[in-house]
């Protein structure tokens, strides 16, 4: 997987094992001690990617719990950033707790990256409950999966959409492996060149993703997209059919 990452052009990895407050799998610091692992395994084999700890916490009851804490949470932290926390919530709905877990982690000075928001259900046929989490200052990363089409045509769309509107200004491969959902970024790229032009495509995959893990506020896109045709307003905010 390292090798096929470098292939698509990633020199950056973010190690982002899936983590559930109500039923941890493992401890956080296991997470930095096989990241310093790898990156030893990489450096011996001439792989020139370095890994970056981080989680992907789920969203529910216990992450609310956590979050109301008077902190803690910096350690799910991206690239121990202190500032970025991806988080993810169940494909089919959005859990109750979710406006009040992203509400206080903003408290303590977070701001949550909700991962493949494109993905779930709720949020693709609710299109007012994604603005207002736009709104309230969530990030949105979509997966590379989803400009290539690999999750249906609707979450394909939705993610057209976000990117276009400028509401999510990242995207991440959430690679599992080396087949449907690879670390290639490469077609992801392709897309998004056709989509907002080169020098957004260097934003969304480069300059964000770097001031992500530096803890730094994102930049805006420049739209050279322009060149084609200008896209309606609020066409991201109309109901996918």
């Amino acid at each position: 997987m390292a090798r096929k990452a470098v292939e698509g052009g990633t020199s950056v990895m973010v190690a982002t094992p899936h983590y559930d407050h109500e039923s941890p799998a493992f401890e956080l610091p296991e997470i930095t001690e096989a990241v310093v692992g790898h990156n030893s395994l990489l450096q011996e084999r001439n792989i020139p990617l370095r890994l970056v700890p981080g989680a992907e916490v789920r969203v529910n009851a216990g992450l609310l719990q956590s979050a109301m804490k008077n902190g803690g949470m910096e350690g799910f932290c991206l690239g121990n950033s202190e500032k970025y926390i991806l988080v993810d919530m169940p494909i089919t709905d959005m859990p109750l707790a979710a406006t009040d877990a992203f509400f206080h982690l903003q408290l303590h000075g977070m701001v949550p990256i909700l991962a493949h928001p494109e993905r779930n259900r709720h949020l693709v046929e609710h299109p007012a409950v994604l603005r207002d989490l736009v709104e309230r200052g969530i990030e949105m990363q979509v997966n590379s999966g989803s400009l290539e089409g690999i999750f249906g045509k609707a979450a394909r769309r939705t993610a057209m959409s976000l990117l276009n509107e400028g509401a999510s200004r990242l995207v991440a491969s959430d690679a599992h492996g080396l087949r449907a959902r690879t670390p290639d970024l490469s077609r992801a790229a392709r897309v998004l060149c056709d989509l907002l032009g080169e020098e957004a495509a260097r934003l969304i995959l480069e300059v964000n993703p770097g001031l992500v893990l530096d803890g730094q506020e994102l930049t805006g896109l420049t739209r050279v997209s322009a060149r084609r045709s200008e896209p309606s307003r609020g066409r991201f905010w109309r109901k996918p059919r």
